[in-house]
């Protein structure tokens, strides 16, 4: 059979196998997070769960569960679809992440993280409600947009030096304009200091989310 593109690995142009664009023998070389701490993912005191920032500062997330770490060649992957409107990663990465998150997905509604409208003319889409759409088809669990992004918070996570300025610029990002109820997963590609998930999981209970979850493809180390 003559191979199409999307039966080749993304990374090696082998065979496609398990995982849709990735081989199998790629996908278990791909790094995992160690030992993450069951709230944030990040990497857990030995034998407690939780990171030494979530045994001081509980956050307002139930849990976190992230696929991969955000090292090579997850962040090429990542660079691919987020940076250059290759489309065709959203499968492979969506595929990683149910596969860690499908045999226990115990949540009413996936809510991917939004963008600004300005960020969505600007990319052409929103790779978390992409990423959303393929986890939504693979676990029969809704789609949920109650939440959107308020007109003009859009300065970019990854401009901003450290965790305390993150904090802040996403403080009061998140608006909902309607009700919500049960357990809620965020839908997002990258973990980086939390801040974002923070705000809107924050968001997601004023909105009256029970226990709110975050699903992403990886966590930064």
């Amino acid at each position: 059979m003559q191979l199409t593109r999307s039966d080749i690995c993304l990374l090696c142009d082998a065979p496609g196998g398990t995982i849709v664009n990735l081989c199998d023998a790629c996908a278990r070389e791909l790094p995992t997070p160690p030992d993450p701490c069951r709230l944030c993912a990040a990497i857990a005191v030995p034998g407690t769960g939780l990171c030494p920032v979530c045994t001081t500062r509980r956050p307002p997330v139930d849990r976190t569960i992230c696929a991969l770490a955000y090292s090579s060649p997850v962040d090429y992957l990542v660079g691919r679809m987020k940076f250059h409107s290759d489309l065709r990663v959203v499968p492979t990465l969506a595929g990683l992440l149910l596969r860690r998150v499908a045999p226990g997905a115990g949540v009413d509604w996936l809510a991917p993280v939004p963008i600004t409208a300005s960020r969505l003319r600007q990319r052409g889409f929103n790779q978390a409600l992409e990423l959303a759409r393929v986890v939504g088809r693979g676990t029969g669990i809704g789609i949920t947009r109650v939440v959107h992004r308020r007109r003009g918070a859009d300065t970019p996570q990854s401009s901003l030096p450290d965790t305390a300025a993150r904090r802040v610029n996403v403080a009061n990002a998140f608006q909902a304009h309607t009700r919500v109820s049960g357990r809620v997963a965020i839908i997002d590609d990258v973990v980086t200091t939390a801040s974002t998930v923070n705000a809107l999981t924050r968001c997601l209970k004023r909105a009256g989310a029970s226990e709110v979850e975050v699903w992403a493809v990886a966590r930064t180390p």
